[in-house]
């Protein structure tokens, strides 16, 4: 400050003395394009020195009640007892102008993660490393033993059904759930300030166990699958910049490669001709793509903005055989590998202009073509490895897209807008049971901020989707629609509205939503649905340090499919009912105690139910209701010791409680399922962590 002090006085006298040599009539123009200030220097100000480097470190532990799954889902804090928090934050500015960012945190937890970023005035290099954890849970039961080639015990006696079979207490445990390691590194350089290079690579593996179920004709077997997944992707990128446009292009190539090509297991049922299973996995595939990016300024008051994408997708593993049932003989098949491959193109324009400060036009074209190259082969299915269901020819199927929308804004007045949209939409399939649809979709919206402490905004959508004749090209039941190809009608409105009362620091909002489709020309298949939400947000600050907060939100969601037992039999209705029904509280209390005491406090809680039944012949045959009941109350305390650190106190209970009929707890609870024996989810865990942050 005192350099740029002392500049400005120069100058100013500069000014000063020029004036008065040359008189009143005349005025000197300093040249300021020849001044070279690459090494001017402040060396008065000891606040930018002081802020040059600065380190931040987090020492502490967090102590876990029990040890629950779902309560450390993504954060890693699934097993009971003690666990560290350790973290570090580091920022140096050097004098050339180079900054390097560095942080680490929660390096002790599975969810840790990791990165550095260095800066110079035209190059940039990030590397960046993470772990995201998903236990989904610990309690899964299962008789085998063995990754992708599963073995049953030596004592296991075979059978008919579970009632049967031997050794199903003594099942072993098993976790499910996965962990994600990604790492980035990320290269950026500017060889002009209008130009632009940067590449990127990404490497993540993911491994854990899953669960699947293998089928023996109605008899179904739950298998503990191993998760063994690296997944690559190197991307390059340039642009330019002008005055009135940029230019980018993007390069990507991603590849996924899965170790365990298919999972094998022995028969856990009394059948001597499949004395051992086996299914595929996910398939390894690659895929490359070619984006073009524009950005162009037409005019004062006119913008068009266009991307395009050419892509092509790659896959080509080898087929495994139809069925390990040696009574059966379905023929070879009709290759060795799938020799699959899929080109596409995306692109965009979108068109904005503002003729008057008042109105703004708005156009946009969007594209999507799918050109499957896949040669199409005739296959001699199995069912459930006791028949052959007749030769099945495989589809590529080719889909081409387009939408075209426009929309008028208008200010009406000062804080108050009105839009009007229309689109259209067409999607062509070949081959396809519905080769095409067309829709039409009108959308309204006004909305108004700061109009007497009021925001308001209202929208409504309105949609018609027509699809052509119907193709009898599969064995499905001809009366059966896929409900993203039928025709539909739909309906979407939404509303939120906001109030500021005035001198009060409070704020007060209700929102509500509403979606709806009918597929009126759906004989069997999904009829209707309906998604709806409402809800409010209040707030209140009495004073600079004190605010409270608080929400309301409830989501209904119910739908009817109608079926018919075979192609002539009765018909049935299928109803499904959800809804979730959440609260919250906040509470943030700062700068007690001369500013050193900072204070938070959250809780929520969140209600859900399932209901499902199935309606034959006048006869409602509901299943059990699904229950889940969550409450969780959150603690957070920073107090100042001294200046530069901190003591930091967490804590947090958590209270849940679940019912669904899909989770048994046991292996044989039903006859002709062999299940993992998990029991719904109820708990109460407390987790309280206690660290010390420093900064030097």
């Amino acid at each position: 400050m005192k350099l740029r002090t002392l500049i400005a006085a120069g100058a100013t006298g500069a000014w000063g003395m020029g004036a008065c040599l040359a008189g009143a009539d005349s005025f000197v123009q300093p040249n300021y394009a020849k001044v070279d200030t690459d090494r001017w220097r402040c060396r008065l100000c000891p606040f930018e020195l002081a802020s040059r480097k600065q380190t931040t470190w987090t020492v502490g532990g967090i102590h876990v009640e029990d040890a629950q799954a779902r309560f450390g889902r993504d954060s890693g804090l699934d097993e009971a007892g003690l666990h560290g928090d350790l973290g570090v934050n580091h920022r140096h500015r050097g004098d050339n102008g180079r900054t390097t960012v560095a942080h680490a945190r929660r390096l002790a937890l599975d969810s840790r993660a990791l990165g550095v970023v260095v800066k110079g005035n035209r190059t940039e290099l990030g590397l960046e490393r993470r772990d995201l954890p998903r236990n989904i849970s610990k309690d899964g039961l299962t008789p085998y033993t063995g990754g992708a080639s599963l073995t049953l015990p030596g004592d296991w006696v075979a059978a008919f059904d579970t009632a049967g079979m031997s050794g199903l207490g003594e099942g072993i445990r098993f976790e499910r759930g996965t962990v994600r390691r990604r790492t980035t590194v990320r290269l950026a350089v500017a060889p002009d300030p209008r130009w632009w290079l940067r590449a990127d690579y990404s490497r993540e593996t993911k491994s854990g166990t899953d669960e699947t179920f293998a089928d023996f004709l109605y008899r179904a077997t739950g298998l503990a699958k191993p998760v063994e997944f690296l997944t690559e992707e190197f991307t390059t990128g340039t642009g330019l910049e002008g005055d009135s446009f940029s230019l980018a292009a993007e390069l990507r190539h991603s590849r996924f490669r899965n170790q365990n090509r298919a999972l094998a297991w022995q028969t856990p049922w009394r059948d001597p001709a499949v004395p051992r299973g086996r299914k595929a996995l996910a398939p390894d595939n690659d895929a490359r793509s070619l984006t073009l990016i524009s950005r162009n300024t037409l005019g004062a008051r006119v913008a068009a903005h266009a991307t395009l994408t050419w892509s092509e997708a790659r896959q080509d593993t080898v087929f495994e055989r139809y069925t390990t049932n040696s009574r059966l003989a379905p023929g070879p098949l009709p290759a060795n590998s799938l020799d699959g491959r899929a080109r596409s193109f995306n692109g965009a324009v979108h068109l904005v202009a503002r003729p008057t400060d008042r109105l703004r036009l708005m156009a946009r074209h969007r594209r999507f073509e799918r050109d499957n190259q896949t040669l199409a082969r005739t296959f001699m299915p199995v069912l459930g490895e006791a028949l052959t269901i007749g030769p099945t020819s495989s589809r590529a199927f080719d889909v081409e897209r387009s939408a075209t929308e426009f929309g008028v804004a208008y200010r009406v007045m000062p804080r108050i807008n009105l839009g009007v949209y229309t689109e259209a939409n067409r999607v062509q399939r070949e081959p396809a049971e519905i080769a095409a649809n067309e829709e039409r979709r009108h959308r309204i919206e006004l909305s108004a901020r700061g109009v007497h402490g009021f925001r308001m905004k209202l929208a409504l959508t309105d949609a018609k989707r027509g699809a052509s004749r119907f193709r009898d090209t599969t064995s499905n039941n001809p009366l059966t629609r896929r409900y993203h190809q039928a025709a539909r009608e739909q309906r979407t409105w939404r509303a939120r509205v906001g109030y500021d009362i005035p001198n009060t620091g409070a704020f007060v909002e209700v929102r509500a939503e509403c979606s709806r489709h009918a597929y009126t020309e759906s004989v069997l298949g999904l009829q209707h649905d309906r998604t709806c939400a409402r809800g409010g947000d209040i707030a209140y600050a009495p004073s600079n340090n004190v605010s409270v907060s608080g929400f309301y939100l409830v989501h209904e969601s119910d739908s009817a499919t109608f079926g018919r037992s075979g192609y002539t039999g009765g018909e049935w209705r299928y109803a499904i009912a959800d809804g979730v029904d959440t609260a919250g509280l906040r509470l943030d209390v700062g700068a007690l105690r001369d500013g050193r005491l900072h204070f938070s406090l959250d809780y929520v809680r969140s209600l859900g139910t399932g209901r499902y039944a199935t309606e034959m012949k006048g006869q409602s045959l509901p299943f059990p209701d699904l229950v889940s009941n969550h409450s969780s109350v959150d603690v957070h305390a920073w107090y100042q010791l001294r200046k530069g650190s901190a003591l930091v106190l967490q804590v947090r209970h958590e209270r849940y409680r679940g019912a669904d009929w899909a989770l048994v707890d046991s292996l044989d609870a039903i006859r002709n399922v062999l299940t993992f024996g998990n029991a719904a989810p109820h708990y109460a865990v407390s987790m309280i962590g206690v660290s010390y942050e420093a900064s030097l």
